[in-house]
């Protein structure tokens, strides 16, 4: 089934976060015409992508902003979920990047809980935490309040700021 999404619909792209969908535009490509979707990250300003209209793993990409009650119920109930770490660094390096870039907001939140504790493990045995991980806390972090700003009607450190107050 082909998910039909409107001009001016802000949507969540992958790992590039919140963006516009500007238009539409038929290209022909090996002698067939093409529809895509015209795709604007809001925070690259001249940046596009074109998604085929008629390629459900990449339209599957696009997905709509969270209402404000979705956001609230993603939040509700954090004390019960699993926290998403994997002690082998490689594993956990291509875990995480699957993570990333399916851009599943629980899967997200997860990663950024099972991050922060092992970040406080870290420190309280006095080892420095990884800058790989602290670097995908941070793309997850950017993901997420990407989205959350858009939400709220906020910049992103307040985004930033909603996030902590939620999962501390």
């Amino acid at each position: 089934m082909r998910r039909l999404l409107s001009v001016g619909q802000l949507v969540v792209y992958g790992i590039h976060g919140v963006c516009k969908i500007a238009g539409t535009e038929v290209k022909t490509v090996d002698r067939k015409k093409v529809e895509y979707y015209v795709v604007e990250p809001v925070s690259q300003a001249g940046a596009c992508f074109f998604v085929p209209s008629g390629n459900p793993v990449a339209v599957g990409k696009l997905r709509p902003i969270l209402t404000k009650a979705e956001l609230d119920a993603l939040f509700s109930d954090l004390d019960n979920w699993k926290e998403v770490w994997v002690a082998e660094e490689n594993q956990r390096k291509q875990y995480y990047r699957e993570l990333i870039s399916g851009g599943d907001r629980k899967s997200l939140l997860s990663m950024i809980l099972a991050l922060q504790a092992h970040r406080v493990a870290q420190q309280e045995a006095g080892r420095k935490f990884h800058l790989c991980d602290e670097n995908f806390l941070w793309d997850a972090q950017r993901l997420l309040c990407m989205e959350i700003a858009v939400i709220l009607g906020t910049d992103e450190p307040g985004a930033l700021s909603y996030l902590q107050k939620h999962i501390n």
